[in-house]
Formats: structure tokens, C-alpha cells, sequence
């Protein structure tokens, strides 16, 4: 009897699901499970059999390792769609360093966000109202400093109130979209069509947020767009990813790189002076000159108001150097140590949220050669040459 129950069960939660999807206008989002959520756990590797083919889409463009993306699943409907999300990403940006947080304290979200970029909120629809409200404080403070948050689409607009990042009313779920007009030339549209419709479901807020910027809406209701927060931006892609569709994906990879920060190319290393080997054998037996370079952001100009004082010493150095900050503000701040070709041999200072005030960073013992010291403040570059020699 159990087993005819559960049968009937399956069957009447599949057929309700059906009932629901219903091509036209806006429908209330309070349906209890994501469409096909039931399905999705019978067809791992998440391919639906008649669903888009994810193959005729161009092989992605290189991005470079230098991406962090984590994703924030705390409040995630469950680990399929999770699975399903990073399997996207990794398809679609090869290369991108991906983390989960699913649950911890704020200063532990905090440590995690230090070391990322982006953050990809998976389809948010559970969670303690206090635990998430305590989450979207940390998140705004990331955004603010420059970082992004993408959220994906939900049927429990409530979850994304509790974050705070962005002022909504109400939500919704259908199945028919609509691209902005003024707005389908955006980045994040890139090799879309004008007008599409999609498969799975979509879901759009009525949103109050007057810096939200719509990218797509049904019926004017926005499915898709971002606002500009601080230095950041928080973006809502209102669709469900449980299945392959060509369009959705697209969506997710051209933001992920929309908001990826700029590759840089390693300036060429100036012409370095032979060190004779005298000079070498000797170098132990004369005092160390202390060699300082005062460092500003913002492309080489004279020095403004809110510059950051950088000091690098000594240059050449034997067996340690120091970078000194002075930073104006709280600040987003990382080191790295640089070869001649561009590779990255050392990290003294993994990225992270430091205070107004003083930073001292060690640059270690390595191979002799020149290096590049490339500091990050607030996602400006400073790079500045420093030798490294050895005593025979």
C-alpha cells in the first residue's frame, strides 16, 4: 500500500507541475518547488533529453585564471541546483576558481569574500530571516567596495527582501520574455536575440529599486538587470537553471564576465643592469643601500588628495624585502610577486578587507631575478619592479 501511495504521490506532483507551466501572463510565485525540480534529480548530468544544446554555442573565450567567484548557497533550494550552477560555470569559464560557502558566521563569510570577486547566490528559498539579513549586511559592504553579487531567479521574492539589496514588492513566475528594447545591445545580452522565450521558467519582480536598470521584463515587470551599489554591482538574472537552455547560459556567462575584473598584461620589465660579480661577493662586506620608491594609484600622475603612500625596500634585496601601505580607507587589498613572463611565483598578501591606516607586507626569499611587486587597492594596480640577488 506504501508503495501505491507514493506512486500516486510522484504522479499528481508531476501532473501539478504541468498544470503550472502555462505559457502567457504573470502568475503568483507560490508554487512549493521549482519547475521540473522533481525531474532534475532523475537526470544527472542535468541535460534535459529535449532541452537546449549547449554545444552550439561558440567555445568560450579565454578569461584567465585570476577569476574568484563564490557561491553563496546558504539559501539554496537544494544542492542539485547548486551543482547545476557551478557545472555551468566551469563549462562556460574554464580556468575561474569557484568556492561554496553554505553556512557560518559573518566574519567567516567575510574571510571567504576576501579571496573572491564575484559572489552567485543560488536560487535563494530557505534560511533563518536574521541569519540572511546578517548575510546581505556583509554582502553590501562587499558590493559597495567593489565586488558583485548575482542572484538567480526565485519564487520566493522574500528571500531576496531579507538580503536588502534590492528594493522589491512582489514576485512572480511565467514563461514568456520580453528583452528590453532600449537595452538589448547591453554586454550582457551579447549574442542573443532580440526577442526570446524561454523553456524553463522565468521570474520577474515588481521592483521599487530607482537604481535598478532593467535589461528584460514581461508585461514591465524586470526578469533581468542589475544596480550599481558603491564601487559594485548587484545583479538578478531571473531564470531557473535546473536544465540546459542556450539562452539563460549565455545570459550567466556574458555577466560573469561583464563583471570579471579587467586582465591586465604584465608591463615589460625595464632594462636591469648587469651586477657584476665582484659586487655580488661583496655584498655582505658593505652596508645595504635602503632604496625606496613612494608608490600613488591612478595611472603615474602627481599625486592627489587621496593617494595611497606606498614603500618598497630595500631594491635590490637579498633575503627579504618590505612594502609599507598607508591607505587613506578601509580598502579591498592584495600582493602578489610576479616573474618576468607574467606568472604568478609568490602571494604575500591574499585579497582582503583591510582598515584605514598603516599595512606592512613581507615579499620572501626567492630564486634571484627581477620580479614585479603588483599591489590591488580598491581594483587599481600598482606594480613596480624589484631585484632579487644572490650572495656567492
Amino acid at each position: 500500500m506504501f508503495r501505491v501511495a507514493s506512486l500516486t504521490v510522484l504522479v499528481s506532483g508531476l501532473l501539478s507541475l504541468g498544470a503550472y507551466h502555462q505559457p502567457g501572463g504573470l502568475k503568483f510565485a507560490e508554487r512549493p518547488l521549482p519547475f521540473n525540480s522533481t525531474v532534475s534529480h532523475f537526470s544527472l548530468p542535468f541535460e534535459r533529453p529535449s532541452g537546449g544544446d549547449l554545444d552550439i554555442l561558440a567555445d568560450p573565450d579565454p578569461l584567465g585564471n585570476d577569476l574568484h567567484i563564490l557561491m553563496l548557497n546558504y539559501t539554496a533550494y537544494d544542492s542539485m541546483y547548486v551543482a547545476k550552477v557551478r557545472y555551468l560555470i566551469n563549462k562556460r569559464l574554464p580556468g575561474c576558481t569557484i568556492t561554496d560557502f553554505w553556512d557560518g558566521t559573518t566574519d567567516e563569510l567575510k574571510e571567504a569574500l576576501a579571496e573572491n570577486q564575484i559572489v552567485v547566490v543560488t536560487y535563494p528559498a530557505n534560511g533563518v530571516k536574521k541569519q540572511v539579513r546578517a548575510y546581505g549586511n556583509v554582502l553590501e559592504q562587499f558590493v559597495r567596495q567593489g565586488g558583485a553579487v548575482v542572484f538567480s531567479g526565485t519564487n520566493q521574492f522574500g528571500m531576496l527582501q531579507q538580503f536588502g539589496l534590492i528594493d522589491l514588492d512582489f514576485g512572480y513566475f511565467c514563461s514568456d520574455l520580453e528583452v528590453h528594447e532600449t537595452t538589448a545591445d547591453h554586454p550582457v545580452l551579447k549574442g542573443t536575440p532580440a526577442q526570446f522565450s524561454m523553456t524553463n521558467y522565468t521570474y520577474p519582480l515588481d521592483i521599487s529599486d530607482p537604481k535598478f536598470v532593467t535589461l528584460a521584463d514581461i508585461q514591465d515587470c524586470p526578469t533581468m538587470g542589475y544596480k550599481v551599489l558603491g564601487e559594485g554591482k548587484v545583479v538578478y538574472l531571473g531564470f531557473e537553471y535546473y536544465f540546459d537552455e542556450v539562452v539563460s547560459t549565455r545570459i550567466l556567462e556574458n555577466t560573469l564576465r561583464w563583471l570579471a575584473p579587467p586582465v591586465k598584461t604584465p608591463p615589460a620589465p625595464e632594462p636591469v643592469a648587469a651586477v657584476s660579480t665582484v659586487n655580488e661577493r661583496n655584498w655582505t662586506s658593505r652596508t645595504v643601500k635602503r632604496s625606496e620608491e613612494v608608490l600613488y594609484t591612478g595611472g603615474g600622475n602627481k599625486p592627489k588628495a587621496a593617494a595611497v603612500d606606498l614603500k618598497l625596500y630595500p631594491n635590490p634585496y637579498i633575503d627579504k624585502a618590505v612594502l609599507d601601505l598607508d591607505l587613506p580607507r578601509t580598502s579591498v587589498v592584495s600582493v602578489e610577486l610576479t616573474n618576468e613572463s607574467g606568472s604568478i611565483v609568490a602571494t604575500p598578501f591574499r585579497r582582503q578587507i583591510v582598515t584605514a591606516g598603516p599595512l606592512r607586507v613581507d615579499i620572501p626569499n626567492v630564486p634571484a631575478g627581477v620580479y614585479f611587486v603588483k599591489c590591488q587597492i580598491d581594483g587599481q594596480n600598482i606594480v613596480r619592479k624589484v631585484v632579487k640577488v644572490d650572495v656567492q
